[in-house]
C-alpha cells in the first residue's frame, strides 16, 4: 500500500479523441490493418440508480507482429460528464507451442468509481481457440485510489492509506462459437470480465455475441450481457444486465 501524495489522473475527452485520430492519422505510415469497433450500450445493474447509457470506440492497428488497440467509454446518461468513464490499452501478439497458435496480449484499464476514486488495471491474458470453443486465461493487478481532490477535500492525515493493492486476480473467458452462416456467426461464454470492467472470480457473468459479416470490411454485431453477484457463494442475486449494439469499421 502506498500513502498519501498519489496523483491524480484525468482523460479528458479531447486527449482520448486525439489518441483515436493519432491511429488513423497514421494508417498509411506506421499501422496497417486499421479498424474501429464502436457501440452504444444501455442497460442497468444495482448501483445504476435505473437505466444508463454509453458509447464506447476503440481503434486497433498492426505494427509489426503486433496488435495495438485504444479506446474508451463515454457515458450519455450522466448530465454534466466531462471526463470517459473508462480508458483502455491493450497490445498483443501470437505465438506458437507444439503448433498450437496462442494470442498473448497485455493491457491497462483506468477508471473512475467516482470522483473520489479512481481504479487502475494491469494485466497479462493468454487465448487459445479451436472451431468451436476458446479459452481465455490470465491476470490482473488492481489499484484503487483516492483522486488528489478528494485526499486535498476531505484533509486525510499521512497515517491514512489513499492507495489500496490488490496484488493478483485470475481473469477467464471460456466460449462456444458457431459459425450460422458464411455471414452469420454466434458466440456464448462465461468471464469475469468485459471490456471495460472487471468482476472478481466468484462473480462470472454469461456473454452473448451476434455478428453479421455485411462485407469484409463492415460487421454489425449486437451483445448481451447478464451478471450475478454471488454465483460461486450461499446466494445467487441479481446485479446487471446490458445490451449493446455495435459496428467494426476495416479502413485499410
Amino acid at each position: 500500500m502506498r500513502k498519501k501524495g498519489n496523483r491524480r489522473i484525468v482523460l479528458s475527452k479531447t486527449k482520448l479523441i486525439g489518441i483515436l485520430f493519432f491511429f488513423l492519422s497514421c494508417q498509411n505510415t506506421v499501422f496497417s490493418q486499421i479498424s474501429l469497433d464502436s457501440y452504444a450500450e444501455v442497460g442497468s445493474n444495482a448501483v445504476s440508480q435505473g437505466i444508463y447509457g454509453s458509447i464506447s470506440a476503440q481503434v486497433s492497428g498492426q505494427f509489426g507482429s503486433f496488435n495495438l488497440t485504444t479506446g474508451g467509454l463515454m457515458p450519455f446518461s450522466n448530465e454534466g460528464a466531462d471526463v470517459f468513464s473508462a480508458y483502455s490499452l491493450a497490445i498483443s501478439n501470437d505465438i506458437e507451442i507444439n503448433k498450437h497458435k496462442i494470442d498473448v496480449s497485455g493491457f491497462y484499464l483506468w477508471k473512475p468509481i467516482s470522483s473520489d476514486l479512481r481504479e487502475t488495471n494491469f494485466g497479462l491474458l493468454a487465448k487459445y481457440r479451436t472451431r468451436h470453443f476458446g479459452c481465455i486465461i490470465g491476470l490482473n493487478s488492481r489499484i484503487y485510489s483516492f483522486s488528489r481532490s478528494a485526499i486535498i477535500r476531505y484533509n486525510f492525515p499521512d497515517s491514512i492509506h489513499t492507495t489500496f493493492w490488490e496484488p493478483f486476480n485470475a481473469m477467464y473467458r471460456f466460449s462456444y462459437y458457431q459459425q450460422f452462416s458464411p455471414k452469420l456467426s454466434f458466440e456464448a461464454s462465461i468471464t469475469n470480465y468485459d471490456r471495460y470492467f472487471i468482476q472478481q472470480e466468484t462473480n462470472p457473468m454469461i456473454l452473448t455475441n451476434l455478428t453479421y459479416k455485411y462485407n469484409s470490411n463492415l460487421h454489425f454485431y449486437s451483445e448481451l450481457g447478464y451478471m450475478q453477484a454471488g454465483l460461486l457463494n450461499m446466494h445467487v442475486n441479481y446485479f446487471g444486465l446490458y445490451l449493446r449494439g455495435g459496428v467494426i469499421w476495416r479502413l485499410n
